[in-house]
C-alpha cells in the first residue's frame, strides 16, 4: 500500500469515527469506504485498534500545528483568544464537524488505556498550549486556571454546537472567555 492509499484509509477511518463513533464503525465498513483490499488493509494497520490510534495522534498533531500557527501571528492575547475560538468556530460550521473526536474517544474507551491516553494527550496539549500563551501575561497560577476555564468554555461550545446544530457557540464562548480576562485582569484567581 502506498503512502498515499494507506492515509486515504486513515483519512475515510477519521471522518467515520467522527461521525458515527469508534464502536460502530468497524474494519469492513472503513475498507469498503477506503476501496482497499483486506489484506492490504492488515499489512498496515494490526487492526482497528491500531488504526484507531493511528486517527488520533494524526488528528492530534494536525490540530495543534493548526492551532499554534494561528496564534503566532497574533500580537495580543485577547486576539490570540479570539483566534482559538474563530478556529473552533470555522469547524463548527464545516460539513465534518461531528463533535470532539477525542471526548468520543474517551466516553468510548474507558477502559482503554492506550487510546484513551492518546485522547488525553491532546487534551494535555491543547491546555499547555493555551496555557504558555496565558503565562506570558499572568502569574503561572492564574495562567494555569484561566487556560482551565478557557478549554471548559472551548468544550462547551463543542458540545452545543454539536447538540443543537448551531455554529454560535464558538462566538458566544468567545465572548465569555473575553470577559473573563477582562474580570481577572491584575488580580489572582486563587
Amino acid at each position: 500500500m502506498s503512502v498515499s492509499k494507506k492515509q486515504h484509509v486513515v483519512d475515510t477511518a477519521t471522518a467515520l469515527f467522527s461521525q458515527y463513533g469508534f464502536h460502530p464503525v468497524g474494519v469492513d465498513w472503513i475498507i469498503e469506504a477506503s476501496g482497499v483490499a483486506r489484506m492490504t488493509m492488515y499489512r498496515n494497520f494490526n487492526g482497528k485498534e491500531d488504526l484507531v490510534k493511528t486517527v488520533l495522534r494524526q488528528r492530534s498533531e494536525y490540530l495543534i500545528g493548526q492551532l499554534k500557527a494561528r496564534m503566532d501571528d497574533k500580537p495580543s492575547l485577547d486576539e490570540k483568544i479570539i483566534s482559538i475560538f474563530d478556529w473552533r468556530g470555522q469547524w463548527f460550521c464545516s460539513t465534518s464537524f461531528a463533535g470532539c473526536l477525542f471526548g468520543r474517544a474517551v466516553a468510548e474507551f474507558p477502559e482503554h488505556s492506550d487510546i484513551r491516553g492518546i485522547a488525553l494527550d491532546y487534551k494535555r496539549q491543547l491546555l499547555g498550549l493555551v496555557e504558555n500563551e496565558m503565562a506570558r501575561y499572568h502569574t503561572p497560577e492564574t495562567a494555569k486556571t484561566l487556560a482551565t476555564y478557557l478549554l471548559m468554555l472551548l468544550d462547551g461550545a463543542t458540545v452545543n454546537a454539536q447538540a443543537f446544530g448551531e455554529h454560535r457557540f464558538a462566538g458566544d464562548a468567545c465572548d465569555a472567555a473575553l470577559m473573563l480576562l477582562r474580570f481577572n485582569v491584575g488580580k489572582q484567581i486563587r
